[in-house]
């Protein structure tokens, strides 16, 4: 493979410029002066042999040349940042890294208090970020991926097979309600999981439970009462109702809550899969492969945990 002769440099301008959209601005955020940022244009120009930014009054618009480069220009040089800054060895008790992780509130509570426990006992200095999914995780994977270290999500969430991953523990799916609930007995049918009234977790379909999957494939589509932008509340929210919830099991197992009975369903619902994604841009990364080294121990504690067959 051949490279096309271009200060790598210049790169960076580039993005500075399209990003600015201004010389003077662009100049400032890379270090350079004026006529530097601007002699550093007319290279780009020429290389591209395009004008990227044209004059529009008092401002510059991008060509459309300019706007492509521009939609992939931040993905790459991050890429390149990460395989220049590839160290051979990586030691966890003198970095002061920090490791970003997108999951859900159900693997927060579930799986985060061990990875917790073990990076403050290997690497002290270490910080961690862990931010919930959104819409740009499910929508867009390889681009939210290319910002984090990790993903943890249910398999069949999105499909991205050219993204590395790890299985780390399964979950089940529990149906409970209210003690006091006097409609329902100990068992359902199918009948009266389509007339039932659910408290459900997140507004946008990309976003649903994937209890909701595995309930379609039964022919039910559930009505919601309540709908809420979380899994770990889900529980205390058909107190005092006659409405139904489903429940990761191993979430539920860690809240003693005498209001709530388990409801035994038609039929058991395929169980969920929590599934680390990374990018393989972090293939030549020892410290990201320390990090998820240590995810999967904290993982195969998770799955060695019982789960309260009593609860909730």
């Amino acid at each position: 493979m051949e490279l096309p002769s271009l200060d790598l440099n210049l790169v960076v301008v580039l993005h500075a410029l399209l990003e600015e959209r201004n010389v003077t601005r662009a100049g400032q955020r890379v270090g350079l002066s004026q006529p530097g940022t601007s002699a550093a244009l007319a290279r780009l120009r020429r290389h591209f042999h395009d004008p990227l930014l044209d004059r529009v009054g008092t401002r510059y618009e991008l060509t459309p040349l300019a706007q492509g480069l521009y939609d992939q220009l931040g993905e790459t040089l991050d890429h390149l940042q990460r395989v220049l800054k590839a160290q051979p060895q990586f030691d966890p008790g003198t970095t002061g890294r920090r490791f970003v992780v997108r999951c859900s509130d159900a693997v927060l509570t579930v799986l985060a208090p061990l990875i917790v426990a073990e990076v403050a006992q290997a690497a002290p200095d270490v910080v961690l970020d862990f931010r919930t999914i959104d819409h740009t995780s499910v929508t867009d994977p390889v681009r939210s991926l290319s910002e984090i270290d990790i993903l943890i999500a249910p398999r069949g969430l999105f499909s991205v097979p050219e993204m590395s991953s790890v299985e780390l523990y399964e979950d089940r799916w529990l149906c409970a309600t209210w003690t006091g609930n006097t409609q329902v007995g100990e068992a359902l049918t199918i009948d009266e999981v389509r007339r039932a009234r659910w408290v459900m977790p997140y507004q946008e379909v990309l976003m649903a439970s994937p209890a909701d999957a595995a309930l379609a494939a039964l022919g039910v589509d559930r009505h919601c009462a309540v709908r809420v932008e979380n899994f770990t509340i889900l529980g205390q929210l058909v107190v005092g109702t006659n409405l139904l919830v489903l429940l990761h099991e191993r979430l539920a197992s860690r809240y003693t809550n005498t209001e709530l009975r388990r409801v035994e369903l038609p039929q058991e619902l395929a169980p969920v899969t929590e599934v680390a994604w990374w990018h393989p841009s972090r293939r030549l990364d020892p410290g990201h492969r320390w990090f998820i080294e240590l995810i999967q121990r904290a993982a195969s504690t998770v799955a060695r945990i019982p789960v309260d067959t009593d609860s909730p």
